[in-house]
């Protein structure tokens, strides 16, 4: 993508990494009161400012720093802005969210996480020291990953860096107001339905257990709305393949499914977040990437993801030296187009 978008207009790229797992968001009583429950985040936070101490340094301008993320990442950008009640201290000035915002990986409460710690300590043998913390730190790299890749970690409301759930925040007004652009792909949900989706029962089911996550809360109510509200064989499906039983190797009623799944995780919060910057009177642009990769499986259309070769201009990566359809070099190239027309000096 650098080499690309330079022909385009002159740009300085920064890739900036962060921990995850447990190193990057452990929940527990005692990291929370150290102030590093999400570590992940005060990794970025620190990428930030130190692009925008140096940036000048790469020929960069600090006056034009814009975040970029996708999926996971996209859900950074959207903490981010509304991280520490919405105090904006100039880091950034606009922020790209692909497929991705403040809801995401689900922000459950402290006490969600007492099985998956206890699980860790155990694995680990670390569950009968006196000082639990300090076991853990002690161990090596190898031997944590080995014993924490089974379990959900998650970041959370710490008080801090998330001082309240970013629906609360942003109903306060407490974000960050500044330009974004904001969209997710057509079929975002087929990354995130269950497959053996066979009958409604299924789904119901499914749902009151959604991504087995405290945070997401579907009681039996809402769940017998949603599947009111999204019907088998809909006549109107707002996805490339429609919600029918033709593909029955996943479920008779998995597209259904997904179309549940892909408006919780990703579709409803591009929405609702492009709403809450408009009503901000801040600029936003929001799209909808249609376009499913043709080495994929038809079943998943445009799903989660396959815009990201395009958003780097790197389809070859993903389709081979030679794209079958010219048209995906073209549409690769007019995206670049469109980050020259919207990027930073032009916002």
């Amino acid at each position: 993508m650098v080499f690309k978008m330079v022909d385009l207009k002159r740009l300085n790229f920064v890739s900036i990494n962060y921990r995850l797992g447990v190193w990057g968001f452990l929940p527990t009583p005692q990291v929370l009161a150290e102030g590093s429950s999400n570590a992940g985040f005060l990794d970025q936070r620190l990428a930030f400012r130190w692009i925008k101490e140096n940036i000048a340094s790469f020929g960069g301008n600090p006056s034009h720093i814009t975040i970029w993320g996708e999926s996971a990442g996209a859900q950074s950008i959207g903490l981010h802005l509304h991280s520490y009640a919405g105090r904006n201290d100039n880091l950034f000035h606009a922020a790209i969210l692909e497929s991705g915002g403040p809801v995401g990986a689900a922000l459950n409460p402290l006490s969600f996480y007492t099985a998956p710690v206890e699980n860790l300590t155990r694995t680990t043998n670390c569950f009968t020291s006196t000082d639990q913390l300090s076991c853990l730190r002690s161990l090596s790299s190898e031997t944590l990953f080995k014993a924490q890749v089974t379990q959900i970690w998650n970041p959370i409301v710490d008080g801090d860096f998330l001082t309240d759930y970013p629906s609360n925040l942003a109903a306060q007004g407490k974000f960050i107001r500044i330009p974004l652009i904001n969209g997710a792909n057509t079929d975002e949900g087929t990354s995130f339905g269950v497959t053996g989706m066979n009958t409604e029962k299924d789904i119901f089911n499914s749902l009151l257990t959604f991504r087995k996550s405290a945070a997401y809360a579907i009681g039996p109510a809402s769940a017998r709305k949603l599947l009111e509200l999204y019907p088998n064989e809909g006549p109107q499906p707002p996805y490339n393949v429609p919600e029918t039983t033709v593909f029955p190797k996943n479920g008779l009623q998995w597209r259904r499914d997904c179309a549940i799944a892909g408006d919780i995780v990703m579709i409803a919060q591009r929405r609702k977040m492009c709403e809450q910057y408009t009503h901000g009177r801040q600029k936003v642009w929001s799209y909808r990437f249609d376009t499913p990769l043709w080495n994929a499986d038809v079943t998943h259309g445009a799903r989660h993801f396959v815009n990201v070769v395009f958003s780097f201009q790197n389809i070859s990566g993903a389709l081979g030296p030679i794209p079958k359809f010219e048209s995906y070099g073209k549409l690769s190239r007019d995206i670049g187009r469109a980050c020259k027309l919207l990027f930073p000096m032009n916002w």
